[in-house]
């Protein structure tokens, strides 16, 4: 290819990730991946599968996962997302997921629908549970499969990263700090709140760059959890905002503005660092 021609000319090696349902990967696509090391983001939602996707893709996706975890030049990565309606499959979802030897694993909850009373009762439960099964693990194999409970806790203000290290151009040539905000400001693009956020496209973009970059990525830095705020308040005056970790887009999609989190992401988020933190306990008295 052209990318690994330019690699031997520059003595460079480019790196190639791609994120995908899985529903077109073949034993072909598996080898070229392995050939080129790619990063392999894949979305798969463990027993909740086919209750939130097409069905019967759960029988299609469990060989291409177990294919994929046996390719030594891949990076495999599993995302799986849960909504209010499909969370009671959560702790087993992560074990079977795990148990196809998965070692990095994204929890994600999806924030789009209101999470009432009952679902945010039913997400405290499957995350005690799974804070059992992954202390079990850990006793047993000494990994940590799921990235939201291997991360450390209290690594300070959480801010987001587009612009920062990242920029997405969009099928039109326009370009932003990350692949959310295009479809965040999707019908409402030329708001003054998207042009805040908007670098411009692509041309004069290149042209520009330098002046454009600085004014616009302003904006993006100031996304952080100390500016957030809550019905309940201001989040600088939380006690967990360190540990607290909010994409702003991901909450708006909500109907939120940016930057005002809706009070269940604030109890959804309590309950995470609570579990948490009970984990890192628990396994640090096993490790003494």
């Amino acid at each position: 290819s052209l990318a690994n021609k330019k690699n031997k000319e520059l003595k460079k090696r480019a790196s190639y990730s791609i994120t995908t349902n899985g529903s077109l990967i073949t034993e072909e696509v598996i080898q070229f991946f392995n050939e080129n090391r790619f990063s392999v983001m894949l979305s798969f939602d463990g027993l909740a599968q086919d209750a939130q996707r097409e069905k019967g893709s759960f029988s299609r996706i469990v060989p291409v996962i177990e294919e994929l975890v046996h390719c030594p030049d891949i990076h495999f990565e599993v995302n799986s997302v849960f909504t209010p309606e499909t969370v009671s499959y959560l702790s087993k979802s992560m074990k079977f997921i795990m148990n196809l030897g998965v070692s990095d694993i994204n929890l994600s909850l999806s924030l789009i629908k209101p999470w009432g009373k009952a679902s945010i009762l039913e997400l405290k439960k499957e995350l005690s549970e799974l804070r059992k099964i992954l202390v079990a693990r850990h006793r047993k194999k000494g990994d940590m499969p799921v990235l939201s409970f291997r991360e450390d806790l209290g690594k300070g203000i959480f801010y987001c990263a587009g612009g920062k290290d990242r920029l997405t151009i969009t099928p039109d040539e326009g370009v932003w700090g990350c692949q959310l905000f295009p479809d965040y400001f999707r019908r409402k693009e030329k708001s003054s709140e998207s042009r805040k956020f908007f670098f411009g496209s692509l041309d004069d973009f290149i042209k520009n760059h330098e002046k454009i970059y600085r004014r616009i990525y302003s904006n993006y830095a100031a996304l952080s959890t100390d500016n957030y705020s809550t019905p309940g308040g201001d989040c600088f005056l939380c006690g967990d905002l360190e540990d607290c970790e909010i994409c702003p887009i991901n909450a708006a999609f909500s109907g939120s503005p940016l930057m005002k989190i809706p009070s269940y992401v604030c109890k959804i988020q309590k309950i995470r660092i609570k579990e948490k933190r009970k984990f890192k306990k628990e396994i640090s008295s096993l490790n003494p």
